[in-house]
């Protein structure tokens, strides 16, 4: 039998070549063109300011799509109608090239500058919905927008035998007949988290049928999407846990206000319930929303959303990164300042939109998504349709037990009782802004040796320190960014102990803390600070009783 052979072509970039090459099997090019999607590649591959500025399409067909097969196999091969098993496969570069270009540099040059300017690939499937497995690089960084995408991943692609690398997080459009918004959120979250624990990545006819049907009593096939107890039981079947968190609707607080009637905050499913006679500002909604979210998405975890729109449609996408913008004014309800206060975007996997699509807060607390403030075609891009993020979700190792909170907490009273002297250094001028976030020992050793503010010994005493695979770090950093205070949590504690494992201080606050130790009267008046833990002052004298290099 006579292989097939791979049928591939190069086009300049344009709208209608992205149209052209989006339009496969069933699809005409005219749903393409009416699609959400469609207006979100054009601007995110297009000419548009921080875009990805393509400029050249290769089309590769026939491709074979491991995700796509196993549902194929599971689902669609049963149908009457014969769809296909095979995809195309939407290659996008940075540079402009020819067809002869690109069949010289496949054999002769491997170093040839088509290598270096790959952006990422789109898989077209044979379905109604036909975005499939996407990897695409994510918005380039700039001087004015401090972008990070830690919940990414280095991804390998063979195109034609040579071998490409796109960093970024696998991506791909909701398919409600084995996979609704929930499903496809997952799996994209599966898709990072099997790379950092090792836990299967599975279809998303697989998923969806982990998440079972006992739940709702309905069919899981064709899916309408699945509820909480099923995204767990979906989450639970791969080995992990979830971290789940409730927030505030700010849309509701004026009502709240208005009627006397209170708010909930954040709140941990498995504690008691707040109080129910404060009311948070939208200002605090955000601060309690970016706190849980950051200190998860900055060691890498996805964190799955739970949104919904003004009409009360629920829907759930998966948050890959952020951008910090300017820092915003302290509320009297914010007493412990975070670097997390600082974003003022995230960017979200959106399976009925696009890969890192923007979520902006606004002023009142919402967010402002990448969805037309209109609901049917033809769209209205205009407006952008607001929305709030009412849950969160981290898929996480169970061996990580010590939560957000909890380390919050501890920080925040270990703060109060050090403000008289952080007040001191500062002279009153500002207080310090709190780095918190979950991390892998040796990543924060990692992150020790580069830093340049601890001498060299110091760094030597913290990196040879034997700590759990999983912790805690919550730092306290100045307006300028100087670290001055670390606290290091062992991330896999009970949370009846005392899980902090060492501090590291950093000048000028190291000075002071060392000269304050000779005092007599010094430790009996911090003993007597609101909140301070004693269990801290072994902690705190063994790191500065370390001899270090002026």
């Amino acid at each position: 039998m006579l292989t097939e052979p791979i049928r591939y072509d190069v086009v300049s970039y344009s709208d209608d070549a992205l149209a052209t090459a989006l339009t496969y099997a069933e699809n005409t090019e005219a749903d393409i063109r009416q699609s959400l999607h469609f207006r979100f590649f054009t601007e995110y591959l297009g000419a548009h300011p921080e875009a990805l500025n393509a400029q050249t399409i290769l089309t590769e067909e026939p491709y074979v799509s491991r995700s796509y097969l196993a549902d194929y196999a599971h689902y669609y091969a049963f149908s009457f109608t014969p769809y296909q098993r095979h995809c195309r496969r939407v290659h996008f570069f940075s540079i402009a090239f020819t067809r002869p270009e690109l069949d010289r540099a496949l054999t002769d040059d491997p170093a040839h500058p088509i290598w270096q300017a790959y952006l990422g690939y789109i898989v077209v499937k044979p379905l109604p919905n036909p975005i499939g497995p996407t990897l695409l690089q994510p918005y380039a960084a700039s001087a004015a927008a401090q972008r990070c995408y830690p919940a990414t991943r280095e991804y390998p692609v063979n195109l034609l035998g040579r071998v490409l690398k796109v960093r970024t997080l696998l991506y791909q459009q909701q398919d409600s007949n084995v996979s609704a918004c929930a499903t496809t959120a997952i799996w994209m979250a599966f898709s990072k988290t099997a790379h950092l624990f090792q836990t299967p990545s599975p279809a998303p006819y697989q998923i969806t049928a982990s998440a079972g049907s006992q739940a709702t009593l309905a069919r899981s096939f064709p899916n309408r999407g699945l509820n909480a107890h099923q995204i767990l039981q979906a989450i639970e079947s791969v080995g992990l846990v979830t971290e789940i968190r409730t927030f505030n609707n700010p849309e509701n607080l004026v009502n709240s206000a208005e009627s006397g009637e209170s708010a909930e905050g954040a709140i941990d499913e498995s504690d008691d319930t707040q109080d129910q006679e404060y009311s948070p500002t939208p200002l605090e909604v955000v601060h309690q929303i970016n706190g849980f979210v950051y200190a998860h998405l900055r060691m890498g975890l996805p964190v799955l959303l739970f949104t919904e729109f003004g009409s009360g449609i629920n829907h759930l996408i998966t948050a890959a990164g952020y951008r910090l913008g300017v820092p915003p004014p302290i509320s009297d309800g914010i007493t412990m300042p975070l670097v997390s206060d600082q974003i003022d975007r995230l960017y979200a996997h959106d399976d009925g939109i696009g890969p890192f699509a923007r979520l902006t807060f606004r002023p009142d607390g919402l967010l402002e998504s990448g969805w037309p403030s209109s609901d049917f075609p033809p769209y209205d891009w205009s407006s952008r349709a607001a929305v709030y993020l009412w849950m969160a979700i981290v898929p996480i190792s169970p061996k990580v037990r010590i939560k957000y909170e909890e380390v919050y907490g501890r920080t925040a009273e270990l703060n109060a009782a050090l403000g008289p002297l952080v007040a001191q250094l500062a002279n009153g001028r500002t207080v310090p802004t709190w780095d918190i976030f979950l991390s892998y020992s040796n990543q924060y050793k990692e992150e020790v040796l580069k830093m340049t503010a601890p001498a060299t010994d110091h760094r030597r005493w913290i990196v040879t320190r034997h700590l759990p695979r999983y912790v805690w770090v919550a730092r306290a950093q100045m307006a300028d960014g100087a670290p001055l205070l670390e606290l290091v949590f062992d991330a896999t504690d009970l949370h009846t102990g005392f899980y902090c494992l060492l501090t590291n201080v950093f000048e000028p606050l190291r000075t002071l803390l060392q000269e304050g130790f000779l005092n007599p009267d010094f430790e009996p008046w911090l003993r007597d600070q609101p909140g301070f833990d004693p269990r801290y002052l072994p902690l705190l004298k063994a790191d500065l009783a370390v001899v270090t290099t002026p």
